[in-house]
């Protein structure tokens, strides 16, 4: 879609960059998915889109800038390909919207099942983590308690415990390069 745009709706890209999943870009291409229609839209009626959309502060300031970005002077296309390139921005809005649809609901499922497991308050502790790192997290080091041996072999698997190595006068430390990746991912993000 975004290169669709690029193509035929340049003002669309400059008032949405590329978060075209936003809400604010999706309740906006659906009401005005060519650019003849983002030029008539007046600020009452993205102000009650974004609305209809969830956004609840600075709407007004948002609107003016959504259509300075519509209004602006750009290239455009002939009104067949445009009209043809608008049913196509407008179905691709419906598929973003029915796919954050169903993302929201799985978040919404992954995180009562999350709170289910009994180490959900010890994987929850860790900081910076959130629903989805912490549901990876616990389900890449497994639900066995006896599987590790200690703690230090619990942070070999994950590759977070450096690997020290000192002859003499020299003394190196590196990196654990035989780990888990994806806990190790999961664990750096």
């Amino acid at each position: 879609m975004r290169n669709a745009l690029k193509d035929y709706y340049p003002g669309a890209i400059a008032a949405f960059g590329t978060d075209l999943d936003d809400r604010d870009a999706v309740a906006i291409l659906e009401i005005a998915p060519a650019p003849a229609l983002g030029r008539q839209l007046s600020t009452s009626k993205i102000t009650s889109a974004l609305k209809r959309a969830g956004r609840e502060r600075s709407l007004q300031r948002r609107a003016g800038e959504i259509q300075a970005a519509l209004r602006e002077e750009q290239l455009a296309q002939g009104p067949v390909l445009e009209a043809a390139y608008g049913r196509s921005t407008k179905a691709h809005v419906a598929m973003i919207r029915a796919y954050n649809t169903q993302i929201a609901a799985l978040e919404e499922a992954l995180t009562s099942d999350f709170e289910q497991h009994p180490d959900a308050g010890i994987i929850r502790s860790l900081p910076g983590i959130g629903t989805i790192l912490e549901a990876r997290v616990l389900g890449e080091f497994g639900d066995d308690p006896n599987r590790y041996y200690n703690a230090k072999s619990r942070r070999n698997y994950a590759g977070t415990s450096p690997i020290t190595r000192a002859s003499g006068k020299s003394h190196v430390v590196l990196a654990r390069h035989m780990r888990n990746r994806r806990l190790a991912d999961a664990l750096d993000q």
